[in-house]
């Protein structure tokens, strides 16, 4: 730690805000984070670091707990808009660069639709934007305000249109996480979040990360929207969730993995279910804005290279997902697994409202010395019945390479998976 409490490391800095050393390092150059150049290293305000977390993580719970357990929307307080003398209510766009109108008029014209914008459509703004309206300006590349339909707060994170319907991002970020593919590894600070909260959290074998899930949960829906992980494990979808004041569902088939999700997020105990998956229709559940999950990658883990089961063993972890035979990750024969994993997602079909979008992380899987293209299969099975929209390749590039095949034939290091995106469209 820092020897000036009130300044932390770009080290500290990013393990607080689950970011990488050089993602903190590129707002400090960017201006986003206020750094300090002591020596050679770079020093933050710890507050600043609290105060960019809180803006850009939105992690406080639902106002309402009382209405997660029945699935309710939670209310969202609106915030009266305050006036702010000179400051610049109307913003454009100069060479690819947001600029403030100069124009008192264009101001004073964009000051009144902000007005009736607040008035009249509060329900389709961002908790954010609502809970600061005294800093919202409006916004049009071309600088007509008759045409304006978006908003901002900070010309650099860019702005908001209001006519998007899908979540709750700025053009700009928007953008950023369209990219086909993203590198991310394990969060020190989610596990000791995790660990602090439910210790035996460890016993699962094949976890990941809140934060991670939190860009897709944001991504694909808007606050107070149900989002549902028919295989949720610990509980981690379900952690994004309530970061991103989020409604949680879960199904999960081991008891000691349904307890732990239980202790993470009380929140959604109602919204959890320790049953088998494939029951799925039977539970009454509400309609789903949005699904996304890992299902077992056919039954990898039972078959682990190197010294996984040996190592867990010796540990008292769990090596496996369970020992159930209802357990799609002990399937034996490979077209049984795909059959019943696709016939899951098959079946959420009509739980998934119109235009909602499903999310299944998953590898292609090598056995034998042949590889069994899992998620492409699993992606031509769902296609009776969804638009298959577009993959997002998940890597994690600080797994330890192993030399597989050497001195003999060419076994690849597989670091990624597929992120598949599906949609329920009318075909």
């Amino acid at each position: 730690m820092a020897e000036e409490t009130n300044l932390l490391t770009v080290p500290e800095a990013s393990e607080f805000l689950g970011h990488t050393v050089q993602h903190v390092r590129i707002l400090i150059r960017e201006g986003k984070l206020p750094g300090q150049k002591i020596g050679r290293d770079w020093m933050i305000p710890r507050d600043a670091v609290v105060e960019y977390n809180t803006r850009k993580s939105s992690i406080s719970l639902f106002p309402d707990l009382d209405e997660i357990g029945k699935g309710q929307a939670p209310q969202l307080s609106f915030f009266e808009p305050k006036n702010t003398p000179n400051k610049y209510f109307f913003y454009f766009k100069d060479s690819k660069v947001i600029k403030p109108v100069e124009s008192q008029e264009l101001n004073e014209k964009a000051r009144l639709k902000l007005q009736q914008i607040y008035e009249h459509r509060n329900g389709n703004i961002p908790d954010y934007f609502q809970k600061n309206w005294d800093r919202v300006a409006l916004f049009n590349p071309s600088a007509d305000v008759e045409k304006a339909n978006a908003i901002l707060i900070n010309p650099e994170d860019g702005a908001y249109d209001l006519n998007n319907r899908l979540n709750d991002l700025t053009g700009k970020e928007w953008t950023k996480f369209t990219c086909s593919w993203f590198r991310f590894n394990a969060l020190q600070s989610d596990l000791k979040e995790e660990r602090a909260i439910a210790p035996d959290s460890k016993d699962h074998p094949a976890t990941f990360s809140p934060t991670m899930i939190e860009g897709f949960v944001r991504f694909f829906t808007k606050q107070g929207q149900r989002v549902l992980d028919p295989f949720c494990g610990i509980g981690s979808t379900l952690v994004a969730c309530k970061r991103s004041r989020r409604i949680g569902y879960g199904i999960e088939l081991n008891k000691k993995y349904y307890e732990v999700s239980l202790k993470r997020v009380p929140e959604f105990r109602e919204n959890i279910f320790n049953c088998n998956t494939e029951d799925l229709a039977s539970l009454g559940l509400p309609e789903i804005d949005f699904s996304i999950s890992s299902p077992p990658y056919w039954n990898m883990l039972n078959r682990s290279t190197r010294d996984f089961k040996k190592l867990r063993t010796e540990s008292n972890l769990d090596y496996k997902y369970s020992g159930d035979d209802q357990d799609l990750g002990n399937i034996t024969e490979y077209d049984e697994f795909l059959s019943r994993v696709s016939n899951i997602y098959l079946s959420m079909y009509d739980l998934l409202k119109q235009g909602g979008y499903l999310i299944i992380i998953v590898k292609n899987v090598k056995k034998g010395g042949k590889l069994y293209p899992l998620a492409w299969d699993l992606a031509r099975a769902l296609s009776k019945r969804y638009v298959l929209k577009d993959e997002k390749i998940w890597i994690q590039d600080e797994i330890g390479l192993a030399p597989y095949g050497y001195p003999f034939s060419w076994v690849s290091n597989i670091l990624h998976h597929y992120c598949l995106i599906v949609r329920k469209e009318t075909q």
